[in-house]
């Protein structure tokens, strides 16, 4: 399955419009914290207000499989 990791806040969607295949909702989950992990390493020593934030990861009709709000720990 295909699967999308949205970065949405209240104000602001930043769509993914490529993805990833993943084959299951265990795949794509680690696939998520990945991302997040990512954003954050790219983010290093920058004052970020991530509260507002969440990823949302949908397939590819647009439906929400599961959200991570990007405050939470990834361990």
């Amino acid at each position: 399955m295909r699967c999308y990791f949205n970065l949405v806040s209240a104000d602001e969607t930043i769509i993914d419009d490529e993805g990833v295949d993943v084959r299951d909702l265990d795949q794509a989950w680690a696939q998520a914290l990945k991302a997040i992990a990512e954003l954050r390493a790219e983010a290093d020593g920058e004052l970020i207000d991530w509260d507002n934030w969440r990823l949302d990861a949908v397939d590819s009709n647009g439906k929400v499989l599961f959200s991570i709000k990007l405050t939470h720990s990834l361990h």
